[in-house]
């Protein structure tokens, strides 16, 4: 039987992949597109994939919240394809070195979460890999986007 560690591993591990093949049919030219007005651009859709990440993390380190401009403030990245796919990458490392550092006992202990938050299940207390849980669930919500702005451009993900 799989444990938590594996579980949430696996599932964080899995959708970076399908994120990963994303990003390689992204090009910087790209990332102020957006397929109609409102909607946001796909550098955007990288950088709420990366700040909702953080602030999870500050959330489960920290039991503090910061807001998403706090989050966003990626210390002066570039704001080009390398540089998100940098940050991407940076996010999900500190990510998993916290996740490694907790127990089985420490996942599965219910915590306390803000107020009807997203990541809780809008839960007061949950267990806290349902946190890790939802940075996934997230990421994949903005991969399916991603893959649908570069549908509409003729890229189909099922030539892939």
């Amino acid at each position: 039987m799989s444990t938590v560690h594996e579980l949430v591993k696996g599932r964080l591990a899995l959708v970076r992949e399908d994120l990963d093949e994303v990003i390689g049919h992204l090009s910087d030219k790209l990332l102020p597109w957006a397929p109609t007005t409102g909607m946001r651009t796909v550098g955007g859709q990288l950088i709420e994939i990366a700040a909702t990440e953080v602030q999870v993390l500050t959330w489960m380190r920290e039991s503090r919240q910061i807001t998403f401009q706090e989050a966003e403030n990626f210390a002066g990245r570039e704001a080009t394809l390398d540089g998100l796919r940098a940050v991407l990458h940076d996010t999900r490392a500190q990510t998993l070195s916290y996740f490694d550092s907790l127990s089985e006992s420490d996942l599965e202990k219910p915590v306390p979460f803000p107020d009807r938050w997203f990541e809780s299940l809008r839960l007061p207390f949950a267990p806290r890999s349902e946190a890790f849980r939802s940075i996934a669930q997230h990421e994949w919500y903005h991969v399916g986007q991603l893959v649908s702005y570069l549908w509409s451009r003729g890229d189909d993900p099922y030539k892939w």
